[in-house]
């Protein structure tokens, strides 16, 4: 399950100035820790999924996502970005944590179903939100995280 979300994966001072931006960053660190192959069909998966329906929850909150081909492991990245992101947002805050799911198109079962349910789930506890929110040690907010939504 430590795989899941990794240590590394935890990115605390984020200073992208867009959403696409972010989403770039997002795919390039993908492509540098092995999880897919290109940044760029990656970056596109991630953008073709906000074209649908944005990502965008509340109180600060995004979980962009893709279930691609271009995906090798299923993988969880978190972001906290320096400044306020616009994103469409279902409280209209902008934006300035993420979790964002990369799921390998061929995965057995609905993984990343499960994964955004528990997310969302657990982003309406305001313990939940403030802990993630605040938080500055990586290994306390990876464990953290893999206890909350294991």
């Amino acid at each position: 399950m430590n795989e899941l979300i990794e240590s590394r994966g935890i990115f605390l001072d984020c200073d992208c100035g867009s959403k696409e931006e972010i989403l770039s960053f997002i795919a390039g660190k993908a492509q540098e820790f092995g999880i897919t192959d290109s940044q760029d069909a990656l970056l596109q998966d991630l953008k073709n999924r906000e074209e649908e329906f944005s990502t965008g929850l509340s109180e600060g909150f995004a979980i962009p996502h893709a279930r691609t081909e271009n995906v090798k492991r299923v993988n969880v990245f978190f972001l906290r970005n320096r400044t306020p992101l616009k994103w469409e947002t279902l409280d209209g805050q902008d934006v300035t944590c993420l979790f964002a799911l990369l799921v390998p198109e061929k995965n057995e079962g609905n993984i990343h179903l499960q994964m955004i349910s528990s997310l969302a789930t657990n982003l309406m506890e305001n313990d939940f939100c403030r802990t993630v929110k605040e938080c500055q040690d990586r290994d306390m907010l990876q464990s953290f995280i893999l206890n909350t939504i294991a």
